[in-house]
């Protein structure tokens, strides 16, 4: 009985032993399987934006190439067009100062004078449109009653290249070969003064006006004609004389842009193809116009320089149209005025 107590003894001592050694064990499993669940969690608590920081950076380096691109072809298309309408110039501002002071005796008396030959003789009997040897001839006439047989139109050949230029456009328009046969070459009243304004040697602000009254002379035609057939208001007669109406300035800048009295940057507009660049075209007098009053492009763009978007217009605000950005008549858009009215020349 003595010997077996020191077994019982060695039995106990054993079994604390192996279950101290084994504690260590599963602590050391409980603190790795904390850890894994800390990581775990950290992973879980990841920053989006940080883990793709290098693919968001690739992306907006990316975005901002693709903007710069898209804009430097936009530019180039705008510049080659530009380049384009230059090139293809009947007359270029050189030529144009030229004319005028070759012309230096064609001041503004003379040009009332056969402004008012035109009325007696054309607008009188209800005409509005004549041929081109016709009107020179009328305007030959005139100048050599006012200042002898030595008057005429100096380098008239200039005002030629755009009269024929527009009668070819006009010719290649029309689809009826029988008009073709028979010459009718006629032109407007309103383009033929716009080509001889041309060679006008007189101030920015005299050159809107007499532009203007040769829109008036329509008024004035179609005014005496309706009185004669029945009784109008003198009042309403008197309204309609004094301002251009909406068609009327369209046709204006139409002929001044086919004179090449518009300068070409103002002449370019914005098509509907915007992918992948923005691509533009020539715009037409009536665009230009509307462009000019309503105003065009938002914030960015320009604002309109009339206060009415639409119906008749003033002499004021033919001003403001022809100094407009979408106008710019002459190069007078350029010249920083306050003033409406205001002219390089005033």
């Amino acid at each position: 009985i003595a010997r077996s107590q020191p077994r019982l003894c060695f039995s106990t001592v054993a079994t604390t032993t192996t279950n101290t050694s084994s504690s260590p064990s599963s602590s050391n499993e409980s603190t790795s399987s904390t850890n894994n669940k800390k990581e775990k969690d950290k992973k879980d608590d990841s920053n989006i934006f940080l883990d793709n920081l290098g693919k968001i950076f690739l992306s907006s380096i990316g975005l901002v190439l693709l903007f710069l691109l898209r804009s430097t072809k936009s530019n180039n298309s705008r510049v080659a067009l530009r380049e384009e309408m230059e090139n293809a110039a009947l007359l270029d501002p050189l030529e144009i100062e030229d004319l005028r002071c070759a012309n230096s005796d064609f001041t503004m008396e003379v040009w009332n004078t056969i402004v008012e030959e035109i009325k007696n003789e054309f607008v009188a009997r209800g005409i509005s449109s004549m041929t081109y040897p016709q009107f020179l001839s009328l305007v030959m006439r005139v100048m050599k009653d006012v200042k002898g047989e030595g008057f005429t139109v100096q380098m008239g050949h200039l005002m030629d290249r755009v009269v024929i230029a527009e009668l070819e456009r006009r010719r290649e328009g029309n689809d009826n070969a029988a008009v073709h046969q028979e010459g009718s070459d006629e032109l407007p009243l309103s383009f033929l003064l716009a080509s001889l304004s041309l060679a006008l040697n007189s101030s920015v602000a005299d050159r809107i006006r007499v532009l203007y009254d040769s829109m008036l002379i329509g008024n004035e035609m179609n005014s005496s004609s309706s009185s004669s057939s029945e009784g109008q208001d003198e009042s309403t007669n008197t309204n309609n004389n004094n301002d251009a109406s909406k068609e009327q300035v369209e046709e204006m800048i139409q002929n001044l842009q086919s004179t090449c009295q518009l300068v070409p940057d103002a002449q370019i507009v914005e098509t509907n193809s915007k992918v992948p660049y923005q691509t533009f075209r020539v715009g037409t007098g009536s665009e230009l116009a509307q462009r000019a009053r309503e105003g065009y492009g938002g914030k960015k763009g320009s604002q309109g320089v009339t206060r009415d978007g639409d119906g008749p217009v003033t002499l004021e605000d033919f001003h403001a149209i022809l100094k407009s950005r979408t106008v710019c008549a002459w190069g007078e858009c350029y010249i920083k005025k306050s003033s409406r009215t205001s002219t390089s020349d005033r």
